[in-house]
C-alpha cells in the first residue's frame, strides 16, 4: 500500500456525516494492557494480554445545526449523550480502502473561541467494551442508490475462518410503497460469481438515519461486497458499510 494523506478521511457518528465539521482526528487506535507473569525460572520478562482500551479525539468547527457536530455532541437535551455510539472512520475514498469502526461513549465536549478566530469544538470518544476494528470499506465513502444494488467486489486474496465484524452508517433514506424498507447485506463468495449473505440488517423509512455494528462467526470467503435491496416501489438511501476479518 502507498502512503496516504488525510484528504480522504471521513467521520460518521450514528448516521451523521460530521466530515464537513471535523478538521482533525487524534489518537485513533487502541492500547492493550500487558500483565507481567515472569517466574523465577525465566531470564526475561513474560507477559499475558490484559484489557484493551482506546480513544479518539476530534477537532472541529462549531456548528449547532441539526446533524452537525455540536448538535450531535449535545443531543441528550443539551448534555453529553449517555448511550453507546457507533463511529466509522473511512481512511480513503475508494472501495477497499481501510476503515476503523468502533462503539464508544462520548467522554467530553468543549468549545473554544476568541476575537479574530472561528469558534471550534473538541470531542473525544472512549471505546466501550470492544477494541476498534481496523477493516475495509465496501463503499466509496458514502454510496447513494435508488434501487436494489450490489457493490464492487473486494478481493482479499484468501478466505478466513475466524468470523469478523461489520458496521453500517445510514445518513439518509426514504422508501415508499411495499414494505417501505431497505435490506443491507454483507456478502461473500469463493469464486466472485455466487454470493451469499454473511451478515444482514433491515432499516425502514420510519427508523430514520442511524448506525449499528455486529460480529459474525464462521468462514468469510475471499471475495466480499455489499448487496442492498429495496423492498418498496421507490426510495433512496445513502450509506457506508465496512467489515473486518477476525
Amino acid at each position: 500500500m502507498a502512503k496516504v494523506s488525510g484528504l480522504n478521511v471521513r467521520l460518521y457518528v450514528e448516521g451523521n456525516d460530521l466530515s464537513g465539521d471535523a478538521n482533525a482526528l487524534d489518537g485513533l487506535g487502541y492500547t492493550q494492557e500487558a500483565y507481567e507473569t515472569t517466574t523465577l525460572s525465566q531470564s526475561a520478562a513474560s507477559r499475558i494480554a490484559g484489557r484493551a482500551d482506546g480513544t479518539v479525539g476530534v477537532s472541529a468547527f462549531f456548528d449547532a445545526a441539526s446533524t452537525h457536530i455540536s448538535a450531535v455532541a449535545t443531543a441528550n437535551s443539551g448534555k453529553l449523550p449517555t448511550s453507546d455510539q457507533n463511529v466509522m472512520v473511512p481512511l480513503g475514498s475508494a472501495v477497499g480502502s481501510e476503515s476503523v469502526t468502533f462503539v464508544a461513549r462520548q467522554a467530553d465536549y468543549a468549545v473554544s473561541g476568541g476575537v479574530g478566530s472561528p469558534v471550534t469544538v473538541s470531542v473525544s470518544y472512549a471505546i466501550d467494551a470492544v477494541a476498534p476494528a481496523f477493516g475495509t470499506m465496501t463503499t466509496s465513502h458514502l454510496d447513494t442508490i435508488t434501487s436494489s444494488t450490489s457493490g464492487t467486489a473486494i478481493d482479499d486474496s484468501a478466505s478466513s475462518s475466524d468470523g469478523g465484524s461489520w458496521g453500517y452508517q445510514v445518513t439518509a433514506l426514504s422508501a415508499v410503497g411495499g414494505n417501505a424498507r431497505w435490506h443491507l447485506n454483507l456478502q461473500h463468495s469463493s469464486d466472485d460469481s455466487s454470493y451469499t449473505d454473511v451478515a444482514s440488517a433491515t432499516v425502514t423509512a420510519s427508523d430514520g438515519t442511524g448506525a449499528a455494528s455486529a460480529d459474525f462467526t464462521g468462514t468469510l470467503n475471499r471475495y466480499v461486497k455489499y448487496r442492498v435491496v429495496l423492498d418498496a416501489s421507490s426510495g433512496s438511501i445513502t450509506f457506508a458499510i465496512a467489515y473486518t476479518r477476525g
